[in-house]
């Protein structure tokens, strides 16, 4: 007697009242193993969409030869102004003919399409990863080498105060004093309301035992100013305490005797602003503020700017962020305003500061914390805020959706997690194999980029494939996180990535080449259906497939698992846009997703396409002189399972695989189901 057939069915996406889908996906789709695929609005599991040139030709750069590779890229619009005044900033690679490589800043008016040349970075520059700030209509730009630079639209100038108060210079005066040791001095000009002007650069350095110093100074110019308030280290220190106000702006002289024991009482000038540390590596606004990150002589120290003036950084304006446990650690990333707080991501910790940055008892009421969070980050690029409500898979497999908004990253142990404000969470757990590959080496160059009109954040980043390892980020995987599915795409050579607000007044993807023969190209993402000309390789692999049998023993579904079946027939639901021929594959459950199929069969998509026409058969028309086309129902193809030696699989679980060997045109899966027997006799005891 024949055994009977038993089903199982996979929608792929299912319900449609009131176009309500919900995925069912997780239960058999192999993140790692499947490439170049997403599911689309509709729930499909479709090929991806690919990238094309925004620029026709390479940048060519101000050295004269062609630019090697797009270092970063950076939207800005000016608040208020009109739509046609928006760019895209760009870091372009170039070898000027020396032994190292440079970097250019340039910009672009029509989203990428063409660059207009801004300035030439650093020789130092080479490997340092920008980063940028917008604060009102000012651009920031810092990257632990060059001095922070500011742009306005039109002119790059260096950060810092445009006017400072009047510098003092110091004398030594030999009349026996109360001053002994090494002595500096500032000066701080004050308007008639209180309105006190960025500090002066600092005096010369004046050596006393037990003298006095004569100050002297240009008065200041500025008619508003009524008086100066005079600061001071102590002989051994380096903090400048106010000693006196100076009354009357055109005074220009000033005789200090008062000793240190008086002075270190009175309030010190941090809250007035110098120009932001040089080298930093990291800006980021919070509070009415903005925040340096990072030196190479300070590696956890972050400054803050005065509010309201992002570039004017008071001397000791800092907090450190290091404990017993921080030695080798460096801060990577700054995030503001995460739930009032600021966000402090190192390699190994991430931490956070909380306060309102008023002055309190004469010190900033900043409160800084270490978070419980076991990793930080390798890169502030890769570094995402995640809406609320977000999708994901935890280690047990259980699908869990967020209830706030959280700060997604790239961590050194080469997985992906969450951030809540105080604990971390794993969520890339359905593609920790793929990401095994992950190059640690070059981890400061991981980045990512947040598609949200279709809910995804894409990670691009370098592996260690082929052998040896790439110095450059060409794979990326993407989390979806209304679907709460990843997919692994893994080729992808982009060396940065930014969402642009278009001249056109819609959102776009832009991404930078990443492989150094072919120039600085920059790429619209997710655009058409090829690489840049290159047809798009896509895989669809099951995980193992146990079946499901409601004629015996439903109370223990781990049983089905444990027995031997007969695996009979595949039938898919499919659609394509354009004419593609489908590979479908079936393994074993134990295969790999490399493995050698059991067997394997060819199915032929036709687009099939509806023309709206009217009764006397001419086309009906869209404003634009098109035919008004709709596409039709998908196509079922059924598939004998009978492998090439004239049997079937028979064991506890079977994969299938379905690809198409990179040919043109786009495809979709929309549902499938297996047919298998049951082999009574022949169930096997679950295997830990």
């Amino acid at each position: 007697m024949p055994y009977p057939i038993q089903t199982q069915t996979f929608t792929v996406f299912m319900g449609t009242q009131e176009g309500i889908h919900s995925v069912a996906l997780p239960a058999i789709y192999s993140s790692s193993g499947s490439r170049n695929l997403w599911i689309d609005k509709l729930g499909r599991a479709k090929k991806i969409l690919g990238y094309s040139k925004q620029n026709s030709s390479a940048v060519t750069t101000n050295t004269g030869g062609a630019a090697t590779m797009v270092r970063a890229l950076r939207g800005y619009r000016q608040t208020g102004a009109a739509i046609s005044n928006r760019q895209v900033i760009g870091v372009f690679e170039t070898n000027d003919g020396d032994s190292s490589d440079e970097y250019e800043l340039w910009y672009s008016t029509n989203d990428g399409a063409a660059w207009t040349f801004i300035i030439d970075l650093e020789d130092e520059s080479s490997g340092r990863i920008p980063d940028f700030a917008q604060v009102d209509n000012t651009l920031f730009f810092t990257n632990g080498v060059v001095t922070p630079r500011a742009w306005n639209g039109s002119t790059l100038s260096v950060a810092g105060p445009s006017t400072k108060s009047p510098t003092p210079t110091g004398a030594v005066n030999t009349a026996s004093g109360l001053l002994n040791g090494s002595y500096s001095w500032k000066l701080v000009s004050v308007e008639a309301d209180g309105t006190r002007h960025p500090g002066s650069t600092t005096s010369n350095t004046i050596q006393l035992e037990d003298e006095q110093c004569n100050l002297s100074w240009t008065a200041d110019s500025d008619t508003d100013v009524v008086g100066y308030e005079l600061y001071r280290t102590t002989g051994s220190g380096t903090t400048f305490y106010l000693v006196t106000y100076i009354d009357g702006r055109t005074t220009a002289a000033y005789t200090d005797n008062t000793d240190d024991l008086t002075i270190v009482v009175n309030r010190s000038i941090a809250e007035h602003g110098d120009a932001p540390p040089a080298g930093s590596y990291f800006c980021e606004p919070h509070k009415q503020r903005l925040w340096w990150g990072r030196t190479d002589t300070n590696p956890r120290r972050v400054h803050w700017s005065d509010p309201g003036l992002p570039d004017q950084v008071g001397t000791n304006n800092y907090l450190d962020f290091t404990d017993q446990t921080s030695v080798g650690d460096v801060v990577t990333g700054l995030v503001g305003d995460f739930e009032g707080m600021l966000v402090v991501f190192c390699e190994r910790s991430i931490w956070t500061v909380t306060g309102t940055g008023q002055i309190v008892s004469d010190i900033m009421d900043w409160t800084r914390m270490k978070s419980n969070a076991v990793t930080g980050t390798v890169s502030h690029r890769s570094v995402i805020k995640v809406p609320a409500g977000a999708v994901y898979t935890d280690s047990s497999g259980n699908q869990v959706t967020t209830p706030r908004v959280m700060q997604a990253y790239f961590t050194p142990l080469g997985d992906i997690r969450i951030f809540d404000g105080n604990n971390d969470t794993v969520i890339s757990t359905p593609v920790k194999e793929t990401l095994k590959e992950f190059l640690y080496a070059q981890r400061s160059k991981v980045h990512a980029v947040h598609d949200i009109e279709s809910g995804h954040i894409v990670w691009f980043w370098p592996g260690t494939t082929p052998s040896g390892g790439q110095a450059e980020c060409t794979k990326a995987v993407t989390w979806s996180y209304r679907w709460g599915v990843w997919y692994v795409w893994p080729d992808m050579p982009m060396a940065a990535s930014t969402t642009v607000e278009t001249s056109s007044d819609t959102q776009v993807i832009l991404t930078g080449e990443a492989q150094p023969g072919k120039g600085g190209f920059c790429y619209k993402f997710f655009d058409g259906d090829s690489f840049d000309g290159s047809n798009i390789p896509a895989r669809w692999i099951t995980k193992v497939l146990y079946g499901t049998d409601n004629s015996w023993d439903t109370r223990s579904p781990q049983k089905l698992m444990a027995a031997v079946k007969r695996y009979r027939w595949v039938d898919i639901i499919a659609e394509a846009d354009s004419d593609v021929t489908l590979s479908v594959e079936w393994m074993s459950g134990a295969s790999s997703d490399e493995a050698v199929s059991r067997g394997g069969a060819s199915k032929s998509l036709a687009a099939l396409s509806m023309q709206l026409i009217t009764a006397d058969g001419n086309g009906i028309q869209t404003a634009a002189e098109s035919n008004i086309v709709l596409p039709t129902d998908s196509v079922q193809k059924i598939i004998n399972m009978e492998g090439t030696n004239g049997d079937f699989i028979e064991d506890v679980g079977c994969r299938i695989r379905i690809s198409d060997d990179a040919q043109d045109g786009s495809w979709s899966l929309e549902g499938m189901t297996l047919g298998y027997q049951i082999l009574p006799g022949a169930r096997r005891r679950l295997q830990d």
